[in-house]
């Protein structure tokens, strides 16, 4: 009987697994029983989950390739603002720099730090760290902010590991976003909702308001300008469950009202869609209520038609 590639790996090279001793005829006998899957020509996995097929791509381009990007962030479990790319994301640590693009798989060229990787889920995968960081390089400020929040919040890394990864890719194309971003990611905001509506906030100038504050030993509040007696509250999807839920919320800010505050609520549709009129109306409340934007810079006509 000839030996299957049982305990190589959850993916593997065809020509590898010859090397630890198994037989041709044994590969193709697991294929036909569906104990192995077959994802490219000579690349093979041991199932058919998503994870097995980010390891199938790894083992496809081998050497030292790792998850990366997009990837990697869906396999520690990183939010993304919008959609993932179509294709598996890798780096292959090589001296040249770019991507190339091959059917399924985007392949990146940049240096891969032993530091910089490490196994999850049993799959070659830049830390979350730089994870983080690949992707505040290349997707907008407020993306890569939403996945640096989460990085932060899920406890996947601390804000020393993003800046010194920051310092390994000095000189990179975006790199100098990515320090930004590093900089400005705070572990308090509770979900993406919170992260894109603070950059909305940031970079229209306004205040920096307090993430999660309590009030009154009763209320955790999302945002809290307590200066200006202002609350932010991000509505997500779904947070409001049944009715119940929806009247103890409106028994909640009935109480913060009491108190002298002003509860200013917004949507995802409000902060992904139009973060210019979210910290327009955000900023039309602060500036009613006493504050007032710093007139050293330029900045929007907070004061107009309020």
């Amino acid at each position: 009987m000839g030996r299957t590639p049982a305990g190589i790996g959850t993916a593997f090279r065809y020509r590898d697994a010859l090397a630890q001793g198994a037989t041709r005829a044994g590969i193709r006998r697991a294929v036909e029983e569906g104990r192995i899957a077959r994802y490219a020509r000579g690349v093979y996995a041991s199932g058919t989950t998503r994870w097995d097929e980010i390891a199938a791509a790894v083992a496809r381009l081998g050497g030292e390739a790792v998850a990366s990007h997009e990837t990697a962030a869906e396999l520690w479990g990183l939010p993304l603002l919008g959609p993932a790319p179509a294709t598996i994301q890798l780096t292959r640590p090589r001296r040249r720099t770019g991507t190339d693009r091959y059917p399924g798989l985007t392949v990146h060229h940049a240096a891969v730090p032993a530091r910089h990787r490490t196994l999850h889920l049993g799959i070659p995968v830049t830390t979350p760290a730089r994870t983080a960081v690949d992707i505040a390089r290349v997707r907008p400020f407020r993306a890569g902010v939403s996945t640096a929040d989460g990085a932060l919040r899920l406890r996947r890394c601390h804000r020393e590991h993003l800046l010194a990864v920051t310092e390994d890719c000095a000189g990179w194309p975006g790199v100098r976003r990515a320090r930004e971003v590093a900089g400005f990611a705070d572990a308090r905001a509770a979900n993406p909702l919170e992260s894109i509506s603070r950059v909305a906030f940031h970079e229209y100038r306004l205040p920096r308001p307090v993430l999660q504050a309590e009030v009154g030993g009763l209320a955790v509040v999302d945002f809290l300008w307590q200066e200006y007696g202002v609350v932010g509250e991000a509505d997500g999807m779904g947070k409001y469950v049944d009715l119940a839920a929806l009247h103890r919320e409106k028994h909640r800010q009935e109480n913060l009202e009491h108190d002298g505050l002003v509860v200013v609520r917004w949507t995802w549709r409000d902060a992904y869609r139009r973060p210019d009129a979210l910290a327009h109306r955000v900023g039309g409340v602060l500036f009613r209520r006493g504050w007032r934007p710093d007139t050293r810079r330029p900045d929007p006509a907070w004061g107009a038609g309020w």
